[in-house]
């Protein structure tokens, strides 16, 4: 019996972790909120953690959306998404540190639908 329960313990990671995730995950951002307005985006270290749809590198996102502080999880295995979602408490974001991700060239926070300062 306990040969049984063993075969329910977390698998280790055993894919390794694409280097340039950040940019991955920044790209997939603003493909997947292209009408938001975001700013403030940060992004958590990755964790090899089980979503619904199965284990691999997770990250918890954080940004703001129309004044509204967001949390988004993205579970990815190299450049291919497993799972994306909003975060839920599970997920265990609000315990995570999070350091400020670049969306790229040619990118502002809040360049989608903004019109840019006012002078």
């Amino acid at each position: 019996m306990t040969a049984a329960c063993s075969s329910l313990a977390e698998p280790t990671a055993t894919t390794p972790l694409n280097p340039d995730y950040r940019s991955t995950i920044a790209k997939h951002l603003k493909t997947a909120f292209k009408d938001a307005v975001l700013g403030g985006v940060e992004i958590s270290d990755p964790r090899w953690a089980q979503s619904n749809k199965g284990w691999g590198w997770m990250v918890c996102v954080h940004f703001q959306d129309r004044g509204h502080q967001r949390t988004y999880v993205f579970v990815f295995d190299r450049d291919d998404f497993i799972d994306e979602r909003y975060a839920v408490q599970t997920d265990n974001c609000a315990a995570e540190t999070y350091s400020a991700l670049d969306l790229g060239p040619g990118i502002r926070p809040g360049a989608s639908g903004d019109p840019g300062p006012l002078y």
